[in-house]
């Protein structure tokens, strides 16, 4: 005999951060049809994922060219990026003025959670701010949020 879902399950499920909740044993097509529909709104979006690739970032001066993968700094050079600092930094300028903790960004950038003395992301936030320029006490960019996480404050324009 098999118990049926109880509300307080799904909303567990959908409280813990899932788009959607399909309780076993589930028909294909009630799987798919979700699916489709979010698939259908994407394309109804006057601006698409590509074009936004194809441009770029612009935030004080410095613009992340996201096709390229590469930071140029306010005199357009080049400012070489590891494949980590460049993805920190565009987690950072993606959700600029948004505060992300380390779990946060831990997850959007290895898919782990931060264990209770890691320090990977304070490490890993340190090498952008050097290279922005941004590095010492009184960093302005990229700001620390105590108890809270990092924050990038700055207007952040697509190029």
């Amino acid at each position: 005999m098999q118990l049926p879902l109880r509300d307080a399950d799904r909303i567990v499920g959908l409280e813990l951060g899932a788009d959607d909740y399909v309780s076993k044993p589930f028909n294909p097509r009630e799987l798919t049809a979700p699916i489709r529909a979010v698939i259908r709104r994407a394309s109804d979006l006057p601006h698409s994922r590509a074009k936004d690739l194809a441009r770029g970032y612009r935030f004080t001066g410095w613009t992340l060219e996201v096709a390229r993968r590469r930071l140029l700094n306010p005199e357009a050079v080049e400012v070489p990026l590891t494949g980590g600092e460049y993805d920190l930094l565009l987690a950072l300028v993606e959700r600029a003025n948004r505060v992300l903790t380390r779990d946060m960004l831990l997850d959007l950038l290895r898919g782990r959670q931060a264990g209770p003395f890691d320090r990977a992301i304070d490490v890993a936030v340190s090498r952008p701010r050097r290279k922005l320029k941004d590095d010492g006490r009184d960093a302005r960019l990229i700001k620390t949020v105590r108890g809270g996480g990092y924050v990038l404050a700055a207007t952040v324009d697509r190029a």
